[in-house]
């Protein structure tokens, strides 16, 4: 039995109304791809004419042109032109692409010609539906004896096919917009979409018979001086005016392990002026594939610590999805993504080395973000952990430059707001203290310490009466009980700087505490979660005991401090002890409630005003 005869097999049909829905809801996620697929389709076109005829005298061109008038959207090319059974074979055979075929065909014989072919799926044409209620496409063959043809459909299962008058070699496709499409019969739409897509296609698109045509023809990397092109297509696609650095993108062979590769790339990747993390990350790439744009804020193909990192990317070996707006992630997609970042390691690495300002200016603008990758990646911490530098008290420097004034400790505050005590007393022994508020700046300073077990981290807030030294003098026993009758925990110390002659500190978790029991308090958080915090801070709590107000330290070394020692209890001594410890207190840098905040100014006040009466 034939396999025709076999009842048990049967042909698929195929129902073009519920096709073109599923493209309309599912596959393309804007109607403007119409208008992509279309000139991709005219420029292969053209293509496959040069290569077909060989003739030296040809001048490929794409025409588009709006009829507002009709609603019609016409897209012209003079290339190959299409025989009747072409248009049997591939236009109306859902699935089949000539250009694919012909692809494959010149790949052995002519590869750079087959390289300049973009379409594969054969299902190109059908997005032409996507924003047209009726499609006429006219042609006529290059093939000697070749008809002119028209071609017509509604969407539906049928097309009619005539023989019309015309001799002119190309392709025509009217498009006779549907209504809820007729933001393409706006001309200023219409040409950003062009010059989205078709800007680096080398054959020239011309709108509405302008003398000009509307894509530039070629990437900004082969114009005469590529620097300046590309920084001028930053500005102008990237709304960026001065990238901080910019690297172009070259062939690179990829280690395979056993063998090894050449990856085709194009492009560049560049550097923004800064860059937040978490709410203004990039690491995103624009890609073409062909010259033909696919898709832009593309995230994958950059390295997940690159968030300050953008670019465009022209490669072959990208291989897209039916919709052309994204990208497989097969093997080599892997390794296109490797040998992006082994160029811009690269790249990186000559900044810092031949341009320290510019790596600076780098560092700064994007910290937060090099540092929270560096964290999580440890090739690109062995990038960037000597050469990034952190705010401290004594401005930006380096890890590398640090300790050669520390003797190998790094002094870090945690807390913006409650570190100024804390910076005071690092920049009294002579050291800069490390601002490590910032997202990611101490696990990054942590992974640095693990690195090198000669260098050790002190951490000042809530922990920095190491830089204090307790003393036993009974001179100071009558201040320190001045302050125990009034419940405030003081003890005397000797510390840097001298001048000071007093600070308040409090616990590292008290600002926690405070502020989680305030929305507590207020009833800000929900029941069940709201229960589960208030044990955790119960815990926090019984763990700093009556910390949690802070400990005034009064410095032995202050001469103010040591004056007050030798006076007798009395109204004078004892205001000016209060108007020292409130002024601690106010400076401390502590977020105080408004209730702490009057209290404090009220007792300075009434402390200043017993001095004025003695």
């Amino acid at each position: 039995m034939t396999e025709q005869q076999d009842p048990n097999k049967h042909e698929f049909q195929i129902y073009l109304p519920g096709l073109l829905k599923v493209l309309a809801e599912s596959l393309y996620s804007t109607k403007k791809v119409a208008i992509r697929e279309l000139i991709q389709n005219a420029h292969d076109s053209c293509v496959r004419r040069r290569v077909e005829t060989k003739e030296a005298s040809y001048k490929p061109r794409v025409d588009v042109s709006i009829d507002e008038e009709n609603n019609i959207v016409t897209i012209k090319d003079n290339g190959s032109g299409l025989t009747k059974e072409d248009v049997r074979t591939y236009l109306a055979t859902i699935g089949r692409s000539y250009t694919r075929q012909l692809g494959e065909n010149l790949s052995f014989l002519n590869p750079d010609e087959a390289s300049q072919l973009i379409g594969q799926f054969g299902m190109g044409f059908l997005s032409a539906f996507l924003v047209a209620s009726e499609v006429v496409l006219t042609t006529r063959s290059y093939k000697e004896g070749s008809p002119t043809l028209r071609w017509r459909s509604n969407g539906d299962v049928h097309y009619e096919l005539e023989e019309v008058e015309g001799e002119e070699i190309g392709t025509s496709v009217e498009l006779h917009i549907k209504a809820n499409a007729s933001f393409m019969l706006n001309e200023g739409i219409l040409s950003d979409t062009i010059s989205q897509y078709a800007d680096f296609l080398p054959i020239p698109v011309y709108l509405n018979s302008a003398f000009y045509p509307i894509n530039a023809q070629r990437p900004p990397w082969e114009a005469l001086d590529p620097q300046q092109a590309i920084r001028d297509y930053i500005q102008r696609v990237f709304r960026v005016s001065s990238p901080l650095a910019v690297i172009e993108l070259s062939d690179q062979i990829v280690d395979l392990g056993h063998d090894s590769m050449t990856i085709p790339l194009e492009g560049f990747v560049f550097i923004p002026p800064g860059s937040v993390a978490s709410v203004q990350e990039f690491g995103d790439m624009n890609v073409f594939i062909r010259r033909m744009f696919i898709c832009e804020r593309q995230r994958d193909l950059l390295p997940s610590w690159a968030r300050f990192v953008r670019g465009v990317v022209d490669c072959t070996y990208l291989q897209p999805t039916a919709s052309r707006e994204e990208l497989h992630q097969d093997d080599n997609f892997m390794f296109i993504q490797q040998a992006i970042e082994e160029q811009l390691l690269k790249g990186l690495r000559r900044v810092a080395d031949e341009d320290p300002t510019k790596w600076k200016q780098i560092v700064r603008g994007h910290a937060d973000v090099i540092m929270g990758w560096a964290v999580q990646d440890n090739e690109f911490f062995e990038q960037v952990a000597d050469i990034v530098t952190f705010r401290t008290t004594r401005g930006q420097i380096s890890l590398r430059d640090y300790l050669k004034e520390t003797d190998n400790k790094i002094y870090y505050v945690t807390r913006q707001m409650g570190s100024l005590q804390e910076r005071l007393l690092g920049e009294g022994h002579g050291v800069p203290v490390i601002d490590a508020s910032w997202f990611a700046v101490t696990p990054f300073l942590k992974k640095f310490a693990n690195r090198d077990s000669n260098v050790e981290l002190v951490q000042l807030d809530g922990e920095s009466n190491q830089l204090m030294r307790p003393i036993d003098d009974e001179r100071f026993d009558r201040i320190v009980e001045f302050f125990q009758h009034r419940e405030i925990k003081a003890q005397i110390v000797t510390f840097k700087p001298e001048d000071v002659p007093g600070i308040v500190i409090y616990p590292k978790d008290a600002e926690f505490i405070m502020e989680t029991r305030s929305a507590l308090d207020s009833d800000e958080l929900p029941g069940p979660l709201a229960g589960l915090v208030n044990d955790y801070v119960n815990r926090l709590s019984q763990e700093h005991d009556d910390d949690l107000d802070g400990t005034f330290y009064i410095n032995a070394s202050n001469d103010l401090i040591i004056k007050l020692a030798k006076l007798e209890p009395g109204t004078g001594r004892d205001a000016a002890l209060m108007l020292i410890y409130q002024m601690a207190k106010l400076f401390s840098g502590r977020m105080l409630d408004n209730l702490q905040i009057t209290e404090a100014f009220r007792d300075a006040g009434v402390a200043i005003d017993k001095l004025l009466e003695d």
